[in-house]
């Protein structure tokens, strides 16, 4: 999971950001990424993200690491295997249902991606989940205003040494306040397409959370990885026309 899957969700402006709010921009985008990368990533085991870290294979007559060839995505209901090469494909799938125990895989040989189906979680378990991501989400937000009160604190600093005025510091302050509610309103939206998936549905409690929810569609594809099935979108190209 990198910020370039996630490029629908970041913050932009027609108007140019001040420094200010620009260096608080970059600063809540990261917060928001790894908020977003600790949902994508949790309730995925680790005992199954190193499933195959030991294992060897065969290539060649020489003896090979299996995760040299191979992806390995962990998510709360299956386990998803890139691999590019056919030979391997196959071994690693002998290894999973001989060696590992699964009796059902999935290859899609379309997408070179071979899927393990795992086991459903206890109550306990997606309960527990549920409150983590709860827990994250307020994480996030306290992050959001400690960035704030000190983006706050430099901007009281540049009034003291005349490095902004009154006009631009309002404005920074109002672009401030749009950024977070930006950021807020989307962690929301991940928040509760993450509940959904694990408890496997969401009885919204607001109106609030009944509005959000209709919304949650292209979140919920980025916590089921399908963003990283499709390559992120290629950069426009400068103009290179020649100015006479």
């Amino acid at each position: 999971m990198e910020e370039r899957h996630l490029s629908e969700f970041l913050f932009t402006s027609e108007d140019e950001l001040k420094s200010y709010s620009d260096s608080f921009e970059s600063r809540a985008r990261d917060r928001f990424v790894a908020f977003v990368k600790e949902l994508f990533e949790l309730g995925s085991s680790d005992e199954y993200r190193t499933m195959f870290h030991s294992d060897k294979i065969v290539i060649n007559k020489r003896n090979r690491r299996l995760l040299d060839y191979i992806e390995v995505n962990a998510m709360l209901d299956k386990v998803e295997v890139i691999s590019l090469n056919q030979e391997v494909t196959q071994k690693l799938i002998e290894i999973i249902k001989n060696e590992k125990g699964f009796e059902q895989v999935e290859y899609d040989q379309a997408n070179s991606k071979v899927t393990i189906p795992l086991p459903p979680m206890t109550m306990n378990q997606m309960l527990e989940l549920s409150n983590a991501v709860i827990a994250k989400e307020k994480q996030i937000e306290k992050n959001m205003f400690a960035v704030k009160a000190q983006t706050g604190q430099q901007i009281r600093k540049g009034l003291e040494n005349e490095y902004i005025d009154q006009i631009d510091a309002a404005k920074v302050s109002k672009e401030i306040d749009e950024i977070i509610a930006h950021y807020s309103h989307h962690s929301k939206l991940f928040s509760i397409a993450k509940r959904e998936m694990v408890m496997g549905s969401f009885k919204p409690k607001t109106p609030e959370d009944a509005e959000l929810y209709e919304q949650i569609g292209p979140a919920r594809d980025v916590l089921l990885g399908k963003t990283m099935e499709k390559p992120a979108p290629e950069p426009e190209p400068e103009d290179m026309t020649m100015v006479e």
